[in-house]
């Protein structure tokens, strides 16, 4: 079954699994390859890309062997007892009882009863609108969702609150049944067997009872005992989703799990690690201090910070009453905790874990930062204020940010953290100078990408003027003290200054998700592993994000105030211009362009010194146009629009799109060539072997319905086609082999494949499957991707060259292709035909633009002729 597509191989991978049982990787790999079955040049990693994403319930189980779920649970019941809710509003709670069953209903035979009534998985957090119309009250359901029967499906059942039910597996979804008689079921045993080889650690508790499951056919059989009547009875642990062997410690695990996620993502010591989860924890002990006040408050409005004090924990408090010992361990294990804080890393982990898109945590992080102050090191409260003006800068008060950021320098003039804030206020505020001077200061490298922004926009000093003269501003004082390190850039040149400004921080903030989705877009179509990096840094999916997706109007809401006058003012200009298509009117090589707008008819001299070297005139483009200073300049990039996509990109753009529906329209011309049939079918290249029943009447049957070849082959394989014709020409639509009893059909589309199917059953409906396969190749990527797994030699191609015969017959064939295309509709003619356009002067443009985009013709035979068909079309 060379060339299997992956869809068919999770099916190959489920059958497998479900009838010889759980297996490994390393066996799964054998059973397939003895079955002939090729899974490519790497078949590891195309198994564990089959087993990850494609196989649907097909789960590992704890021992690294793999199982297909319905499979190891058939004829399997799981009992409950139903609580008084869940007998009114007919619904069953998953919990620890039924987790085993929860992964089931992803397919849609576990969404029904055997009866054929219909059941629904459901949420508190997701499915609220489900709930409120049945009017069963969230809190009915727990966190680990229900099962939603239809109404009156318990009491059909016979069962109410206080009984027992139970739910069992079939293969044609779940049987409910009323359970009055239990059997003792020996699952403890082999739980606290499994468990107790990896006593470390939890297993999660539907994995272990497949696992158990998986090693006795006859566990769960029959009803017994509720799951978590089970565990309790077995001395084991239970918490959430978890079970362990009896006594073990939930929360040091939790917290040891925790400490390895932050060692390793901040690349910190374990006691660093350890420093970070003890502030966080502090920090969210006021969190939910702040969400208690505020929660109490009527519409939600926060209270300034100093208001808040006065509810803090005494632990917090630094003049403690005597002999109060509890208070005092807690403030010493404090200052121990924060003294971390003063290594920068430390304290930027503790920003990052604390990080959060709401006001509430913004309040509650300086609520913090200023309460334990007085309890922390003097080494680490420079870390301490910054925090603080972290949470201004989270509650949108720059200036107040901008303050506390300067108090932080006070207390230490060299902790790297605070000097890089400010040098980030010292750029938004255009002092470029000073910027980079608290950046030498943070030991920031050349490289840094604050360092290189600066000094690509620091002012030289005025040519021809001392240091001691006079200032050029006729101030009277010298220069060196007057404008030496003030000079300013003019605005048309700041203005990308400025455009820089508002991108600063838009990964790390609260579009930093709108981003990385529009990234995601942008890069649908770019096969390298640095795709998504190169998206976020080829300037369209920011540009969208920031005008599109309302970022830039955010910034200028939040850090307008730092910008100087002139760069605020034209901030706001630029929230008025919209992204258009232009044509390129005409070019001045590496200074700029003329564009004119072709949805309004305005012409603009555009400044564009890299822009301009790569566009042609007469092209069309789309971008933002706006103004600087006396100057129009482009930022964030500009794409090309073909003819065919003008007008709906013209009506997208007319609909307000979001970021993300824009950056996959523009980057849609990344797409790989599709690549389809005659027809206009998308090609799937499709292969069955199926087996005749009835040899000896299916020849002449096929004779009827197709077109028999006459190369029969030696070893008696007989061969039919089934033919169309397209543009004037007779084509192959698919063939069939009849070698002995076996039937091979083969066609390059879903469509054809299955018509060919369709009418073979009805000839003989004694033929049964072998083996199928279809896979797409509907670009030249799939196309690339087949070739990989062929082993069939390269095809050898007849050289025109070398045979006029070729030669002359290919030409024909583009001049009879060439002819047809004149009145054929063509999608980048908005559906006309070439020679309608060429007879309609409003559509000529058009038509030109696509002729001028076809490669010249440089002689070779079959290939089409600009030049002819403009003279066909009068256009010479």
């Amino acid at each position: 079954m060379s060339g299997t597509c992956q869809p068919s191989m999770a099916l190959v991978v489920q059958q497998v699994l479900s009838s010889r049982g759980p297996m490994t990787e390393d066996e799964l790999l054998d059973v397939l390859a003895a079955d002939g079955i090729d899974l490519g040049p790497d078949p590891e990693d195309a198994l564990a890309e089959i087993l990850d994403e494609d196989s649907e319930l097909v789960m590992p189980l704890a021992d690294e062997r793999w199982a297909w779920i319905p499979a190891l649970l058939d004829g399997r019941v799981f009992t409950h007892r139903l609580s008084a809710l869940e007998s009114e509003y007919d619904l069953l709670g998953f919990g620890p009882d039924l987790a085993p069953l929860a992964m089931l209903t992803e397919s849609p035979t576990y969404q029904r009863l055997t009866d054929g009534s219909s059941l629904a998985d459901v949420s508190p957090f997701l499915d609220g609108d489900v709930l409120a119309r049945r009017g069963v009250p969230a809190t009915a359901v727990g966190g680990d969702g229900a099962l939603l029967f239809e109404q009156g499906r318990l009491a059909a059942v016979g069962v109410g609150a206080g009984d027992l039910v139970g739910l069992r597996v079939t293969a044609d979804g779940f049987e409910l049944v009323a359970v009055e008689a239990l059997t003792t079921c020996e699952v403890g045993a082999p739980l606290a067997a499994l468990l107790e080889e990896r006593p470390d650690r939890p297993e999660m508790l539907d994995v272990a009872v497949w696992t158990v499951c998986a090693a006795d056919e006859g566990l769960f059989g029959e009803p017994a005992a509720p799951l978590g009547d089970l565990f309790a009875a077995g001395g084991l642990a239970l918490e959430g989703d978890w079970v362990a062997c009896g006594g073990f410690d939930f929360g040091a695990w939790r917290v040891q799990g925790r400490i390895e996620t932050i060692t390793a993502r901040y690349e910190l010591h374990d006691d660093e690690a350890l420093a970070v989860l003890a502030t966080v924890r502090l920090y969210e002990q006021t969190r939910e201090l702040v969400d208690a006040v505020m929660g109490a408050q009527e519409g939600g409005e926060q209270d300034e910070l100093a208001g808040l004090l006065s509810q803090l924990p005494k632990w917090m408090d630094a003049a403690p009453e005597t002999g109060d010992q509890e208070p005092e361990a807690a403030r010493k294990t404090a200052h121990a905790t924060l003294e971390f804080l003063a290594e920068p890393i430390v304290a930027a982990a503790v920003l990052a874990e604390t990080n959060s898109a709401d006001d509430r945590a913004g309040v509650a992080l300086g609520l913090f930062a200023e309460s334990v102050e007085p309890l922390a090191p003097r080494a680490a409260r420079p870390a301490l204020r910054w925090l603080r003006a972290k949470a201004y800068e989270r509650l949108g008060d720059v200036e107040r940010a901008e303050q506390t950021y300067r108090a932080a320098e006070s207390l230490d003039s060299s902790w790297p953290l605070t000097l890089l804030s400010l040098a980030r206020y010292a750029s938004d505020r255009g002092d470029a100078e000073r910027g980079l001077a608290l950046l030498r200061r943070a030991g920031a490298p050349r490289d840094h990408e604050l360092v290189q922004l600066l000094e690509r926009f620091q002012p030289a000093p005025r040519s021809g003027l001392g240091r001691n003269r006079p200032c050029w501003c006729g101030s009277g004082r010298k220069y060196k003290v007057c404008h030496l390190h003030r000079e300013q850039l003019p605005l048309a040149e700041r203005a990308a200054w400025l455009y820089q400004k508002a991108g600063a921080d838009l990964l790390d903030g609260p579009s930093g998700l709108l981003l990385m989705e529009a990234a995601e877009a942008r890069a649908r179509y770019w096969d390298s592993p640095d795709a998504l990096v190169r998206a976020i840094e080829d300037g369209l999916a920011c540009d969208a994000v920031l005008f599109e997706g309302g970022a830039f109007a955010e910034f200028l809401a939040v850090r307008g105030a730092l910008l100087p006058e002139d760069e605020r003012l034209l901030a706001e200009q630029w929230l008025l211009v919209e992204r258009s298509v232009y044509e390129v009117v005409s070019l001045r090589r590496g200074e700029g362009m003329t564009l004119r707008d072709v949805r309004t008819g305005d012409v603009h001299e555009v400044r564009e010194r890299a822009g301009s070297r790569q566009v042609k005139v007469g092209e069309l483009y789309c971008a933002r146009v706006v103004p600087a200073a006396e100057t129009m300049q482009i930022f964030g990039g500009i794409e090309p629009v073909s003819v065919g996509v003008r007008d709906k990109l013209m009506a997208l753009l007319d609909d307000a799109p979001d970021p993300v529906e824009l950056v996959a329209f523009l980057s849609g011309r990344f797409a790989p060539p599709t690549l389809q049939n005659t027809e206009g079918e998308l090609l799937v290249m499709c292969d069955a072997t199926l087996l005749v029943g009835d040899v000896a009447r299916l020849p002449g049957a096929l004779d009827d319905k197709y077109d028999r070849s006459d190369d029969d082959q030696p070893d008696g394989t007989l061969s039919w086609f089934e033919h169309v014709i397209t543009h004037g020409m007779q084509r192959i639509r698919a063939n069939i082999e009849l070698s002995g009893d076996e039937l091979h059909v083969h066609a390059n589309s879903e469509a054809r494949f299955e018509r060919v199917l369709a009418a073979i059953r009805a000839l003989d409906p004694s033929v049964t499957m072998v083996r199928e396969s279809r896979d797409p190749a509907a670009d030249l990527r799939a196309v690339q991707r087949l070739a990989a797994r062929s082993s069939a030699p390269p095809a050898q191609f007849l050289d025109p060259a070398a045979d006029p015969a070729i030669a002359a017959a290919l030409d024909e064939m583009a001049g009879n292709y060439e002819t047809a295309w004149l009145d054929e509709p063509i999608p980048a003619l908005d559906g006309h035909t070439p020679r309608e356009c060429a007879d309609d002067p409003t559509r000529r443009p058009d038509l030109l633009r696509l002729l001028d985009s076809f490669p010249e013709d440089d002689g070779q035979p079959g290939v089409m002729s600009p030049a002819r068909l403009r003279t066909a079309l009068g256009l010479s």
